[in-house]
C-alpha cells in the first residue's frame, strides 16, 4: 500500500466551528500509514491540544498554501476564500461551484490554471446516487429551531437581529431546552409547514419540531406538484424550506401572491441557494449569517423575514462533525488506499471533469513562475 498525505485545513468561514476530521478519525488514518497534517485552527470545535494528545503532526493556519506537498489531499469543509492564484493539489471540500452560482467559474478556473482537483464533497455519490456522508440532519434541526427563534422575536415586537451574533450550542439537548423554555415562556406555539419532508434535512426540521412540541406539517416532492405559487403556503405561520432543487422551475412563492393576507410571517430556508438558477423562493437578494441571521423582504404589506444561512449545522459543531465524519472516515480510508474505482471519488471527480468541460475552461500558458500568495 503507498503511503499518502492528508492534510487538514483551518476553516476561513466565519463562524464556522466544524470540522472534517475529528481527532479520533485523524488517528485511525495514521495508524493506518498515512501522513495526517493539522492545521492549528482557533475556531475549530476541536481543540489543537485534542490533535496534539494523539501524536499528529501540527501545522500553522492556512499553511497549506505554500508547504502542502505536490501531492497532498487538502481537506476541508466550506468553500475556499476567492484569490486568484492557481490550485495545485487535491482538495476535498463542499465548494459549491456546480450550479451557477456567483465566482463559481472563477473559482473552478483556478483548478485548471493549477492542475488542480476538486473532490466535492456535495458529490461523493454512491451507485444510486445518494450522498454517502451529509449534514443535512442538522441543517434542517437547526433550521427549523431558528424559524422558530426568529417567529418567538415577532411575536414579543423584538428583532431577530439583535440577538446576533447567533451562538453554537454544547449539544442539541441545550437547545432544544431553550426553546421550550421560550415557546412556555410566549404561551403559545405556530403552525410549520416543512417542504422536504422526506430528506435528511427535512427529518432533521421534523426531529427538532417534534422535540418542542410544535404542530407541523410536511411536504414532499408529489404536494409541491401543483399550480405554483403555491397559495396554501401562505396559511402557516413558519415555512422550512429543505427540498433539494436540481432544475429550474416556477417558485414556491414570489412576492405578488406575498401581498395576499397571509399568516406566513417566517421562512427558513435551510435549501439557502438565493443566487442560483434552481431557487424555489426569489424573493430575498443573498444569504444571512451568524451576525445577521434574518432579512426583512421589501416591499410587501406584512412583516416576512427570511433566514437563509448557509452552514446551519455549525451551531451544533461538535455533534454534527462527529456523526458527519463517521460517515465519511470509511471512504477517506478508501481513497488513501487507492481504492476509488467505481467508488463516490471516482463519481465526485467525474462531476469536476464534467463542470469544467462544459464551462470550457482550459489551461492557459503564462510566462514565469507564479507566486502564491
Amino acid at each position: 500500500m503507498t503511503n499518502r498525505t492528508i492534510w487538514l485545513r483551518h476553516e476561513t468561514k466565519p463562524f464556522e466551528q466544524r470540522s472534517a476530521l475529528t481527532p479520533q478519525a485523524a488517528l485511525k488514518l495514521k495508524e493506518l500509514g498515512h501522513e495526517v497534517i493539522i492545521e492549528r485552527s482557533p475556531n475549530r470545535i476541536f481543540k489543537d491540544e485534542e490533535f496534539e494528545a494523539v501524536g499528529l503532526k501540527m501545522m500553522p493556519t492556512n499553511s497549506w498554501i505554500n508547504f502542502a506537498p505536490a501531492n497532498a489531499f487538502i481537506l476541508g469543509l466550506k468553500e475556499l476564500d476567492t484569490h486568484d492564484f492557481p490550485l495545485t493539489h487535491r482538495h476535498i471540500h463542499f465548494a459549491h461551484v456546480y450550479k451557477n452560482q456567483v465566482g463559481s467559474k472563477e473559482m473552478l478556473d483556478r483548478f485548471i490554471q493549477g492542475d488542480g482537483k476538486l473532490y466535492d464533497l456535495e458529490y461523493l455519490t454512491d451507485s444510486n446516487g445518494k450522498r454517502i456522508a451529509a449534514f443535512g440532519k442538522w441543517a434542517g434541526f437547526v433550521g427549523a429551531a431558528l424559524g422558530l427563534k426568529n417567529w418567538i422575536c415577532q411575536q414579543q415586537g423584538t428583532d431577530f437581529n439583535e440577538c446576533a451574533p447567533l451562538r453554537s450550542y454544547s449539544s442539541q439537548h441545550d437547545l432544544i431546552n431553550e426553546l421550550c423554555k421560550e415557546l412556555d415562556e410566549l404561551g403559545s406555539r405556530p403552525r410549520v409547514l416543512v417542504i422536504g419532508i422526506k430528506g435528511r434535512c427535512g427529518r432533521g426540521a421534523k426531529e427538532l419540531l417534534d422535540a418542542v412540541g410544535v404542530e407541523m406539517a410536511g411536504w414532499g416532492r408529489a404536494d409541491t406538484k401543483v399550480a405554483r405559487p403555491i397559495k396554501q403556503i401562505l396559511d402557516y405561520d413558519i415555512l422550512v424550506n429543505c427540498t433539494l432543487n436540481k432544475k429550474p422551475a416556477e417558485p414556491f412563492l414570489n412576492l405578488d401572491i406575498l401581498m395576499n393576507e397571509r399568516n406566513l410571517s417566517v421562512i427558513s430556508d435551510v435549501s439557502c441557494d438565493p443566487t442560483g438558477p434552481c431557487n424555489p423562493l426569489p424573493i430575498y437578494p443573498d444569504i444571512t449569517t451568524i451576525d445577521k441571521p434574518t432579512f426583512k423582504v421589501e416591499k410587501l404589506n406584512q412583516l416576512l423575514e427570511v433566514t437563509a444561512i448557509d452552514h446551519l449545522p455549525s451551531l451544533l459543531p461538535r455533534e454534527s462533525t462527529e456523526e458527519y465524519v463517521e460517515q465519511l472516515l470509511p471512504y477517506l480510508i478508501d481513497l488513501l488506499n487507492g481504492d476509488i474505482e467505481g467508488s463516490p471519488w471516482e463519481n465526485a471527480l467525474e462531476t469536476f471533469y464534467q463542470k469544467t468541460i462544459e464551462l470550457g475552461l482550459e489551461k492557459r500558458l503564462v510566462d514565469g513562475p507564479q507566486l502564491l500568495m
